[in-house]
């Protein structure tokens, strides 16, 4: 099918996240047109009496040319033969209907789109300010997921014990270590089991579903290939239900279809890419993030990566076609403090507010200087400091240009 040509199916309204929402739009449009035109008729024929022509009604044993528009009462029976009494409105009622029938229907699909939410086309939903934890506070809208029904052969209980690995002491403080949901405990998740090598090769399968995952800011989605495997596979922006994915060489440069980087062409958005040849995908899997291909060579092909660093991999890395779906996510404001403790992360205490024994900034009486020229980490090493990779890696010269720090340097 593939070298026949085989056709993907379009991206109808029925099956891409949202369509409902572009049709509601659609018809609404379509209303406020209609009834925009009636009023300009309308406008039109009472300026102008003796000389507006409007194509509605034709006015019956005069020429074809003679159009006439009638704004009185509905006239019942049939239209009046003689001249000079007034045709029957035929086609201004239908109009009218026509406007109010659009604007009930795109009403109906936009709140069956929205489940009686606020509705926003970016996926963000800023809530109302209810008290102060909630200002500024936005939650994803989950837009883009179809359905909360789980494959649960490709599901298991993944069981956190950050802090403590098992048959060994406790390797930091009880109090320190990560935690996930609860203070002595951690939240049921079950873990999804990704397919990032997209070691399915040369075998169809069809978008059924695309979830939420605990586990990821990104999406997924749940494929059935044609031999009756499922997997699943990230989210990437352009995804559709019953969209059609294959992993080969040979394969067309759609989103979500997996090939070797040496059949990429240069300017294409790629993500999920392996560091060597056989392993799964470890770089761009973060939402709304990409790498792009700038130029290949016999051995090497050159990638930006989303850090902003140019680097040179094998050509044989197999990576997949598109951006990684959901950049939305960055436009979340959690709002409060427990929204982040749920998601296990600790706050942060400045070195300047301990003691002089925990942090090289402590100590000294009230807001007092730190007493070093730079900054220092909590282990006396200056922040602004060179990067202190070791030169001698392998993949050493195959970095044309590092990425930037977060400070600029």
């Amino acid at each position: 099918r593939l070298k026949l040509g085989g056709s993907f199916p379009p991206a109808t309204l029925q099956t891409c996240p949202g369509g409902d929402l572009r049709m509601a739009r659609s018809l609404n449009g379509l209303a406020v047109g209609i009834a925009a035109m009636l009023c300009c008729s309308a406008l039109l024929q009472a300026m102008c009496p003796g000389t507006f022509q409007a194509a509605f009604v034709q006015v019956s044993g005069a020429p074809p040319s003679e159009f006439r528009l009638h704004l009185g009462p509905p006239l019942t029976g049939k239209q009046s033969s003689a001249p000079g009494k007034a045709p029957r409105p035929v086609a201004l009622p239908l109009f009218a209907m026509a406007a109010v029938a659009a604007r009930v229907l795109g009403a109906r699909v936009q709140r069956k789109a929205s489940g009686g939410r606020a509705v926003s086309g970016s996926g963000i939903r800023v809530r109302k300010p209810m008290n102060n934890a909630l200002r500024n506070c936005s939650v994803a809208t989950y837009e883009e997921c179809t359905g909360d029904a789980r494959y649960k052969p490709l599901i298991h209980k993944f069981k956190q014990a950050l802090g403590q690995p098992k048959g060994k002491p406790i390797q930091m403080p009880a109090g320190v270590r990560r935690q996930s949901g609860k203070k002595y405990g951690y939240q049921g998740k079950d873990y999804r089991v990704i397919d990032f090598a997209r070691n399915k090769r040369d075998v169809f399968g069809t978008i059924e579903t695309i979830e939420y995952d605990p586990f990821r800011s990104a999406r997924i989605c749940l494929v059935h290939y044609e031999d009756g495997e499922k997997r699943y596979i990230l989210y990437a922006s352009g995804f559709f239900v019953g969209q059609q994915v294959i992993a080969t060489e040979d394969a067309p440069i759609f989103v979500g279809n997996a090939l070797p980087l040496d059949k990429i062409p240069v300017g294409t958005m790629i993500h999920n890419i392996a560091f060597y040849p056989g392993k799964r995908g470890a770089i761009a899997r973060k939402p709304g993030t990409s790498a792009i291909v700038l130029s290949r060579d016999d051995k090497f092909v050159t990638l930006k990566m989303p850090s902003g660093e140019v680097r040179m991999m094998r050509n044989d890395i197999w990576a997949t076609v598109g951006k990684v779906g959901f950049a939305e996510h960055q436009l979340i404001k959690r709002g409060k403090a427990s929204e982040m403790r749920a998601l296990g992360r600790r706050p942060h205490v400045r070195g300047k507010a301990m003691n002089a024994g925990f942090h090289p900034h402590g100590g000294g009486e009230g807001k007092s200087f730190i007493g070093y020229k730079f900054r220092r980490s909590p282990y006396g090493k200056c922040i602004f400091a060179k990067t202190r990779r070791r030169n001698s890696r392998a993949s050493e010269p195959l970095i044309l240009i590092r990425r930037k720090r977060k400070n600029g340097r």
